[in-house]
């Protein structure tokens, strides 16, 4: 198993959860940092929002397949494990194989979120050190962007109402979103497909896959999923590490990257 240092293993945790895997299943092209992300806790739409009384705990499947024009294709995958306990503490252990973070063999990545004592925490096993960080609490609702969105006339958006996924009842909807011609230079319309389901109870997205045509085909799952409350010592730092503070001004949440996302 491949083990990294402290500085790259910040870089890769802002990053690579959200800008290796590209665009993250059910999130159309478009600017900015996804709304979700296969991130601590597992793929929300409302990354950083503290959700208590609906403790789980599931594997996470994250993949991409990418066919280039030359025959040649990239392949990226992204497995791990994910859990919340009833004050809404996250645990997220994620296994990157493929891509630049998974180039020399599998990576590992292990962080956790504790909204109880105000703080995040990334652990790096090579060095047994737990970086921590003041957490920004996420104030219920829906985020700033969210409010007030005109209806984009590009996007179109169909009900697929309730059925059981994964073992839970999740809230199935499915998106097209068409980039015009012209809009970015392309000659013809570029059309995304994307069809996500949603957990109410769990407040997360169970299944996602999408299809785009610059992206390729990406496939989101949670599986295993269990409502029991996981085990307390999965969300505290082990005895055996060193907790550093993280100096103020730099982050290692979803808002945060130490270099240009890429183009959705």
């Amino acid at each position: 198993m491949k083990t990294i240092s402290s500085a790259i293993f910040f870089f890769l945790l802002t990053s690579a959860v959200y800008a290796q895997m590209g665009p993250p299943p059910g999130m159309p092209p478009g600017g900015g940092p996804p709304r979700g992300g296969f991130g601590p806790g597992g793929f929300g739409p409302h990354p950083g929002k503290v959700v208590s009384g609906a403790p789980y705990s599931a594997d996470v499947t994250n993949s991409l397949v990418r066919n280039l024009p030359d025959g040649n294709s990239i392949q990226r995958t992204t497995t791990g494990h994910v859990a919340r306990d009833n004050d809404g503490r996250t645990y997220s252990q994620e296994t990157i194989t493929g891509g630049f973070l998974g180039q020399n063999g599998p990576t590992t990545l292990v962080f956790l979120s504790d909204p109880v004592a105000g703080y995040s925490y990334v652990l790096n096993a090579s060095t047994k050190v737990a970086r921590r960080r003041a957490l920004k609490q996420f104030q219920g609702g829906a985020g700033p962007r969210e409010h007030n969105r005109p209806a984009n006339p590009n996007v179109a958006t169909t009900d697929l109402g309730t059925q059981a996924v994964n073992g839970v009842n999740a809230q199935g909807k499915s998106t097209t979103h068409t980039i015009p011609a012209g809009a970015m230079g392309n000659a013809q319309p570029l059309v995304s497909t994307s069809e996500t389901w949603y957990s109410p109870d769990l407040q997360v997205i169970v299944a996602s896959k999408r299809n785009d045509p610059m992206y390729g085909q990406s496939n989101y799952a949670l599986t295993n999923i269990q409502r029991a409350a996981p085990s307390a010592s999965l969300f505290q730092v082990p005895s055996d590490y060193t907790v550093q503070d993280e100096p103020a001004g730099r982050g290692f949440g979803p808002g945060r990257r130490p270099g240009p996302p890429p183009a959705q």
